[in-house]
């Protein structure tokens, strides 16, 4: 009988605890307003990235996404993005057209949250890394 009893007071005493420690709280989202949270389209922005995590695809394209890195400033997918290289104070387009870099083709494209870097060359990889900056308007 005392063992039964003991029991029953352990059970209650951690089903009280489990109760009692597991309250939850509006989260603070909730209080607020869904008017009151800024528009998403309202959000061009400008981001320095570096590229340099290179995956080579038969050794002859080479490619750096930066997965997600535009999608809050893009939600909409309606903004125009544009993609620099940055080198020696000086910017290049490369979203929209390609270019000659180190006498092989470089350039960009853009999804509505990625941003990928394509260098097509004949060689190993040429350089390390590529200063990129990303404008979205």
């Amino acid at each position: 009988m005392k063992q039964l009893l003991s029991v029953v007071v352990i059970a209650g005493t951690l089903a009280i605890i489990t109760f009692t420690s597991c309250t939850k709280e509006e989260p603070v989202s909730a209080r607020i307003s869904p008017s009151s949270y800024p528009s998403t389209t309202q959000t061009p922005g400008n981001f320095e990235l570096v590229a340099d995590r290179w995956v080579s695809y038969a050794g002859q394209v080479y490619i750096n996404t930066f997965y997600g890195v535009i999608a809050s400033a893009n939600a909409s997918g309606n903004h125009i993005v544009t993609v620099y290289l940055q080198e020696n104070g000086k910017q290049t387009q490369i979203s929209q057209r390609h270019i000659t870099y180190m006498g092989y083709e470089l350039w960009a494209t853009t999804s509505q949250t990625d941003v990928s870097i394509i260098y097509m060359c004949n060689t190993i990889l040429p350089f390390r890394s590529l200063n990129i900056r990303v404008q979205v308007d």
